[in-house]
């Protein structure tokens, strides 16, 4: 009965994470850091030194050795941006409106407590989206009208406690990722559309030390995920003729993560957070046809970003507790002949709040709100289409959760 009890959790978590997988990007490039309600309301503060939540999966499974009992979690976020282009361009065009639509992100976790040392997870989350579209005839058409990058990894783990102060944990990741692309072109053709999907592998390492149970840092790596793109060139001008078959390489960067964790009393607990993000893997998209001849390019050449967070909890009552968090958040693009239209990233501020109600021993649930600001971006294109103008943006998160113990 109990196995039985676990598979059903196991397999009604992972539906859950296919609820909302995708999204568009609230951290630098197209990245999504909200695979957990809870820590987003302490702007991920502590992600990979917490452990409190079956989230450790996914941010450092060597936190699964201080979690009790089989348990799954489930979050979903709404993800509310806005990035409005004013400018002009050289061939014309009207204005671009707000470019980034609106999303859901879901995300699921389920573990298995084999022993007081040995534990068993798998996460199943979407840390990578993009979601842009603009009117078919605006300003900066000839570089992008809509654009959605859809990203699901699937992340089983392990972590063993060597001893009462050091937890390792590791897992590998498999993950399928799908672009679709339109724009412009001076060509017969009209608004061409590029889609293709792939699927691509990597893994993952984390550690846990605690100086006491009060206090403890952990340290998580994240690998690269080279996806190898196939699909086809399409027409919609022409009721989606098809052009041609067509490759592309995407990789999606590595991380790694450097957390703080310490309970100062029963009331109050602090965290930090700073965490590196290899973006400079990302040099350009250049999409090919299965003949070998160049279709597309699209330069990037992002720069590697830090992601700083710092946090507080306070329990207010026995059962609830308040979290607060705020963040720096370094865009991946460093200067405006490199931002795109497709992705108008910046800098980003953060100021975070939520709440987590223990119900009883096995059931906890969490809310939580995130307001990012970020200060007006110039955009200046090198292509012949001379589009010159700046982007506004802020993003409004909000999140809920549940953890269940079994």
């Amino acid at each position: 009965m109990k196995s039985t009890k676990i598979e059903f959790a196991v397999a009604g978590a992972m539906g859950l994470a296919l609820v909302g997988v995708t999204g568009e990007a609230s951290a630098a490039g197209f990245m999504l850091r909200e695979q957990s309600s809870e820590y987003l309301g302490n702007s991920f503060a502590g992600s990979a030194a917490r452990a409190d939540s079956p989230a450790t999966i996914w941010y450092n499974p060597a936190g699964m050795t201080m979690l009790h009992g089989h348990q799954i979690a489930g979050s979903l976020t709404w993800i509310a941006p806005q990035a409005r282009f004013s400018g002009s361009s050289l061939v014309g065009g009207g204005p671009g409106g707000d470019a980034i639509d609106d999303a859901a992100v879901g995300s699921t976790f389920a573990m298995f407590d084999y022993s007081k040392d040995l534990k068993f997870g798998i996460a199943v989350v979407s840390p990578f989206g993009l979601r842009t579209s603009y009117p078919a005839n605006w300003a900066g058409r000839f570089q992008g009208v809509a654009s959605a990058i859809t990203n699901i990894q699937v992340n089983p783990n392990v972590a063993y406690r060597i001893n009462q102060n050091l937890s390792i944990g590791a897992g590998i990741t498999g993950s399928w990722v799908e672009a679709d692309l339109s724009q412009a072109t001076m060509t017969p053709f009209g608004l061409t559309r590029l889609k293709g999907d792939a699927y691509g592998f990597g893994w993952n390492v984390g550690a846990l030390w605690e100086f006491s149970p009060d206090t403890r840092v952990g340290i998580a790596y994240r690998s690269n995920i080279r996806n190898g793109l196939d699909g086809e060139m399409t027409s919609l001008s022409l009721g989606g003729f098809k052009l041609a078959d067509i490759n592309a390489d995407l990789t999606l960067p590595g991380t790694a993560t450097f957390s703080f964790f310490h309970r100062i009393d029963d009331k109050w607990s602090v965290m930090a957070d700073a965490q590196w993000t290899q973006w400079s893997v990302l040099k350009s998209l250049d999409v090919y046809t299965s003949a070998g001849a160049p279709v597309a390019r699209q330069d990037f050449s992002w720069r590697d970003t830090w992601f700083f967070s710092l946090g507080a909890d306070y329990v207010w009552s026995k059962g609830h507790t308040l979290h607060f968090g705020a963040a720096y958040d370094m865009g991946a693009i460093e200067d405006a002949q490199h931002r795109g239209v497709r992705v108008p990233d910046a800098d980003r501020y953060w100021l975070s709040t939520g709440y987590t109600w223990d119900v009883n021993e096995n059931v906890r649930l969490n809310l939580a709100y995130a307001h990012l600001f970020a200060p007006t971006s110039d955009a200046v294109s090198t292509l012949g289409d001379g589009l010159v103008g700046n982007y506004k943006a802020s993003v409004d998160i909000v999140s809920t959760s549940f953890v269940y113990k079994f």
